[in-house]
């Protein structure tokens, strides 16, 4: 009996190292994602069009930087698509990337989502962004409020948009 219990605790100690684990790499992991003022960003839509961040103003807006080949971003694409149909019209959604605009319109025609696609014409490592996803939160003023550098979950959209709508 006595050994059962022993190995109980070691199994609970193991399961509570790895959450704290997890925990501190994550808030790492956010301390390591530039800050990226929208006035940086130079970005196309799917047919060549500049587009004016100014077009954004009074409203919230989430950044996510993403690849077509990246796992982890294609995961949590499904969670953007709920949760902006969620806050539609309360928070505008815009998906970068920095891949030939070919990839990123096949990639759209493939997966019907509705959120914003974005061609970034400065290379991500140019913006300080070194691997995706990383995610930006942005406040009507466009002040930035938080950023991750990890596949979000539906919860933590959702966390992060009531953020920005205070």
């Amino acid at each position: 009996m006595e050994r059962n219990h022993k190995k109980i605790f070691y199994l609970a100690g193991l399961i509570l190292i790895f959450l704290i684990s997890t925990f501190i790499i994550r808030k790492n992991k956010q301390h390591n994602v530039p800050s990226i003022k929208l006035s940086d960003l130079v970005l196309k839509d799917l047919y060549g069009n500049n587009i004016s961040m100014a077009s954004f103003n009074e409203t919230p807006l989430v950044i996510n930087f993403w690849g077509t080949w990246c796992g982890p971003c294609r995961q949590e694409l499904p969670y953007f698509e709920k949760v902006s149909e969620k806050y539609k019209g309360q928070v505008n959604f815009m998906i970068i990337s920095d891949e030939p605009v070919e990839k990123l319109v096949k990639f759209s025609e493939q997966n019907k989502y509705t959120f914003f696609y974005v061609q970034s014409q400065i290379a991500f490592h140019e913006l300080g962004i070194t691997s995706v996803p990383v995610t930006f939160f942005y406040d009507k003023n466009h002040r930035l409020i938080n950023k991750t550098k990890y596949a979000l979950t539906e919860d933590e959209l959702n966390k992060f948009i009531i953020e920005i709508l205070k």
